[in-house]
């Protein structure tokens, strides 16, 4: 609501932002909207703000459009959570969706009869995330031998899996976050909206060579394992 300008988003003068991320990044993709849905889902989205003293969401109907608007056809006095409705009954949501959790957990090349399959379950059951994981988890592609060892894991998952895996009790989060940074994820500064772009972009010749030093750092040769020595290591690097 605040980083995409949500909150100053009004009658009279509303800001696309919110609207626009919400299409291209969250539910639909590009190519499956118009300028004009954007245009009028965020008069639709007018009146959503947040409580500045706690950051609690406020729905505010003074500064909301109360106007008949047209989003993907369907035309009303729609307010946010009618439009969310509408993006929701949309079936390239759950297909968007899918390809999204299939490239986390499965390979960065969806199989698309499986995304239309697993998206209608995912759909038919209002957007209930463990029937789509369940299908994922128990797809033959998601065990397939040409599926092993294709993903690159992002930094936190990395460190942080590393650490839970050897049963290794982690260092104060400060130090968590500077070896992240080193690894190419500056947690909670993500380069856009859009996000980090993962996968292979994870890997270069900076980021490549900072794991294998975290590595040796962590299991040293002589079989001691010291967390706060990999940890620090890069730390030390960026002063």
């Amino acid at each position: 609501v605040v980083y995409l300008d949500s909150a100053t988003n009004r009658r009279g003068s509303p800001n696309e932002n919110f609207a626009r991320e919400v299409m291209e990044l969250l539910t639909l993709g590009e190519g499956h909207y118009s300028e004009q849905d954007i245009k009028e889902a965020a008069r639709a989205f007018t009146g959503w703000s947040i409580e500045p003293a706690t950051g609690e969401f406020r729905w505010r109907p003074f500064f909301h459009d109360g106007g008949s608007k047209t989003v993907l056809g369907v035309t009303g006095n729609l307010d946010g959570d009618a439009v969310l409705d509408i993006l929701l009954a949309q079936p390239q949501t759950a297909e968007f969706v899918v390809r999204k959790l299939w490239r986390e957990f499965v390979s960065l090349t969806p199989d698309e009869t499986e995304v239309r399959r697993i998206a209608r379950r995912f759909r038919d059951s209002g957007y209930d995330t463990r029937v789509a994981s369940r299908e994922i988890f128990g797809s033959r592609a998601f065990w397939a031998p040409e599926n092993r060892l294709a993903l690159v894991k992002s930094p936190v998952d990395w460190v942080l899996g590393t650490l839970n895996s050897m049963q290794i009790e982690a260092p104060e989060p400060l130090l968590r976050g500077f070896a992240l940074r080193q690894l190419g994820q500056d947690l909670f500064a993500p380069p856009n909206v859009r996000g980090w772009p993962g996968g292979e972009s994870w890997i270069n010749s900076s980021t490549l060579l900072a794991r294998k030093q975290y590595a040796e750092r962590l299991l040293r040769r002589d079989g001691r394992m010291d967390v706060r020595e990999a940890l620090l290591d890069p730390v030390a690097q960026l002063k």
